[in-house]
Formats: C-alpha cells, structure tokens, sequence
C-alpha cells in the first residue's frame, strides 16, 4: 500500500495567524528558571554541560502506564520537569558529576542512584549511561575535555562544509546526538542561545526540536496528513518502523518550518508553545481539552474524532 505524507497550506497558513496574534496565553520556557537551570552567572562551561547532559538523557521519559513522576519536598514534578529538576538539584549537590572526567566512568547505577526516586524509576538506564559515557569520552579525546572548546570550532556556524563542520555537524559524533531529524540537536541549541552561551551566524538553518507531542499535535490537525499503510499504523497506535518514524518526523519538521516563516515567530517559540500545548492540552492519554485550545477553529481532530489519534508509536528509540 502506498504511503502519503503532505503538507496543508492551509493549516499552515491557520496556525502562522494564530501564532501572530494576542490568543497565545502560553509562556515560553525559562531557562534561568533555577529550580531546573543553573544559576544566570554561573560559569559557560558548567552551563553547557549541564544543557548537554540532561538533553541527551531527555527522551521516553514516561511510557504507557508507567509515568515518571514524583513528590519531592518542593512539590511534584512529571516527566521532563522531575529529570531537570533532579538534574538541578545534582548540579548544586554534586557538580563534578558534569565534568567529563566524570561521565566517562559513569555507570548504570549511577544513573539509578541519581534518577529513580519515590518510586519513579527512569526508565532505560543502561542506554542512558550509555549516551553519558560516550559523551564524556569523546569531548575529553576530541575537545580537550570542554563543550565550549566545540561551539567555539563550530565558528557560529549550524551547518558547515566538510572542511569547517557547523555544530550541527559536529554534534552527530555523540551517540545522544544522533537523531537523523536532529531532535536534541537543536533543543541543545535552542537552550544554548537562551542561556548567551552561544551565537548563531545562519539563523536560516535553525530547526525545531520534534518530538512526540509537536507530531501529535501536527496530525491532529491536519498540519501534516498521512494516507495508506502508515495512517492505519498510526490509527491503531501499531509500532511503526525505525524508518517511518524518521519519515513522519522529519515532514513536521518541514511543517513548522513553514508555519515560523509565514508567521513572525522564530522556530524556538513556535517550539516553547507546541511542546506546553501537547503536554496540557493536546493530551495523549486523556481526553484533550479542546475548548481551550490555540487551535480549536481549524483542528480538524475537534470536527471528525478520526483524527484524534495518540501519534506514532515508536518507543525503541533513544532520540526524543
């Protein structure tokens, strides 16, 4: 059966307007929020590497019936927000666990010891302590132990040459980074230019962040339509193949490109945004709160509950 993945310009068109005008209620992220982020005068390189880290552990946090979430005496926190906010937490405590001294050693307990708590049991810790050690290790051989050493080689530059590699480029030689769509990549990049820790001279190649609930809400209305095989996939949330999940998400990709030009937002809003929005409104696993939703006049899931699906699944990944 054939497989048909496109673009509505129409739908692109309806979300840039919204995206331009006062409805958007939500706030971007704060990365100087210091209950998940290093302080705003803390050293570059602490701050990097702080970024890379809990990046590259950022992904399938939660899994169906098995939610990431705890307690703890400041309140409770789920999925991302319980990681940062351990994370956090580890970087005032414990700040040589950063260095890469220290990730290259790392162990699948340390991850455990660090990560599950009341309960809450992160899941993949082998392939998480994984991506840390190999990040550790390659920045002590290649960058003399520093991340900023690499934005500084990546001369401002996303996308480069084979002769002056862009950061982009260069990322892909860790194991957290390399998603052929770039996930981390550019979520790593959007929180390094939040934090001036670094400064981009192509601003045309910068991408958004996709992940689980920017494809979500992308299907549900109708941004990105499939037909075929893979709709029937998606329909009775099937595993899909390592393929088509590239596929699928690298057209969103393409989508929200189009909606941050015909809009006057840049990519890394557009993201701050959809990803809120997937996380309290275009919800998986309960029902969605449409009435309220940014994109409630053209979502064409609200109209014909056929397009309600969850997204794609596809959980064997370590990418988002």
């Amino acid at each position: 059966m054939v497989i048909s993945i496109v673009i509505d310009g129409e739908i692109v068109d309806s979300m840039a307007k919204c995206f331009n005008t006062s409805k958007v209620n939500i706030k971007p992220l704060d990365l100087f929020d210091e209950k998940y982020y290093p302080p705003r005068n803390d050293e570059p390189e602490k701050v990097a590497m702080y970024l890379a880290v809990l990046v590259a552990l950022d992904h399938r946090l939660s899994r169906p019936g098995r939610p990431y979430e705890a307690c703890l005496e400041d309140g409770c926190y789920h999925g991302a927000d319980l990681l940062y906010r351990l994370g956090k937490k580890i970087y005032d405590y414990e700040p040589d666990f950063y260095t890469p001294k220290k990730l290259s050693r790392i162990t699948i307990d340390d991850i455990r010891k660090r990560f599950n708590i009341d309960g809450a049991e992160v899941p993949d810790p082998a392939v998480r302590a994984l991506l840390l050690k190999d990040l550790g290790i390659k920045l002590l051989k290649l960058y003399n132990g520093s991340f900023m050493e690499l934005l500084k080689i990546s001369g401002c530059r996303l996308r480069g040459t084979i002769d002056k590699p862009g950061l982009i480029d260069l990322l892909k030689i860790f194991r957290a980074y390399e998603d052929p769509v770039e996930k981390k990549s550019f979520l790593l990049v959007k929180s390094l230019i939040a934090r001036k820790l670094y400064q981009v001279c192509d601003a045309e190649n910068m991408e958004i962040p996709v992940d689980n609930h920017l494809t979500r809400i992308a299907l549900r209305t109708g941004l990105v339509k499939v037909r075929g095989r893979l709709w029937n996939y998606i329909k009775s949330f099937q595993p899909v193949s390592y393929t088509d999940d590239i596929l699928i998400r690298y057209v969103v990709r393409i989508a929200y490109k189009e909606v941050s030009r015909k809009s006057t937002k840049p990519v890394s809003y557009i993201d701050d945004i959809l990803w809120k929005l997937g996380r309290t409104t275009c919800l998986r696993d309960e029902i969605p709160k449409c009435n309220v939703c940014l994109f409630k006049d053209f979502c064409i899931a609200r109209k014909d509950k056929r397009y309600m699906v969850k997204e794609h699944n596809y959980y064997n990944t370590w990418y988002y």
